[in-house]
Parts: C-alpha cells; structure tokens; sequence
C-alpha cells in the first residue's frame, strides 16, 4: 500500500515536472497554474503545491482513512475520465444537439490537417509534420 508520504513526493515531482509546460503557458496547465497559485503572485511555492497535493489526496481519500484504497483511486480516475469526456463531447457538439455527426466528428482532424498542409498541395508530407508535441508546425 502506497503511503500518504509516498503518494504526495511523487505527486508533487510529477506537478514539479509539468513546470516547462506551465511556462510554456496556456490550456489546462495555465488552469492548474491558477489553481496552485493561491496567493496570486504568479509563482507556485513549495507550501503551495504541498497545499494542492494535500486537497488532492483528501478528494480522493474518500472514507478519510488516510490511506488511498485502490477502489478509491478507481473512482476518482474514473470521475475524471468521465468530466474529460463531457467536455470533450461538447467541444465536438458544436450545434449543442446532444450528438456529434459525422462532420463534427471530423471537424479538428480537417482543421489539424489544413494547418499541417503548409504549401496547400492537399498531401502532408514529413517535413510538415510536427517535430514534437510542443511544436504547432
């Protein structure tokens, strides 16, 4: 069993880790930023991301044992699978009609495509296709 100790080190190294993220700046990580930075100064202490870490922890501890059973970890992944779906499905609603066609179904890989296509010759060709995920071509 993975110790409260435990779990806030490792979380806190992989929030530490997504730093270049945050200074890259924008999306979710300017969210969580914000979220982090309870004072308001524009940076992330230390006690603060002990702080967020430890909400985390009590979010997910749900029968408040100090411990993180792994049905607990289960629903809590599961909550957050099913909030990323809901907005992920609403961004492809884009009528609000409670189904996604065809065509909106299709509307970002279309819209990803024309932005690779640099030369507009209707073929991505290697050169055009991003270096790394970081890279928008």
């Amino acid at each position: 069993m993975i110790s409260k100790k435990t779990l806030i080190v490792a979380s806190s190294i992989a929030f530490l880790t997504a730093g270049a993220a945050f200074a890259a700046g924008g999306g979710k990580w300017k969210h969580h930023f914000g979220e982090a930075d309870t004072n308001g100064d524009g940076q992330i202490t230390q006690q603060e991301i002990a702080n967020a870490q430890a909400a985390r922890f009590s979010q997910t501890d749900l029968n408040n044992d100090g411990t993180i059973s792994l049905p607990e970890m289960q629903e809590a992944i599961a909550k957050h699978i099913a909030e990323r779906t809901k907005s992920k499905f609403g961004k492809m609603d884009t009528d609000n009609s409670g189904a996604i066609t065809a065509e909106e179904f299709n509307s970002r890989i279309n819209k990803m495509i024309e932005r690779l296509d640099r030369n507009n010759d209707g073929i991505i060709s290697k050169d055009e296709v991003p270096r790394n995920k970081w890279h928008k071509g």
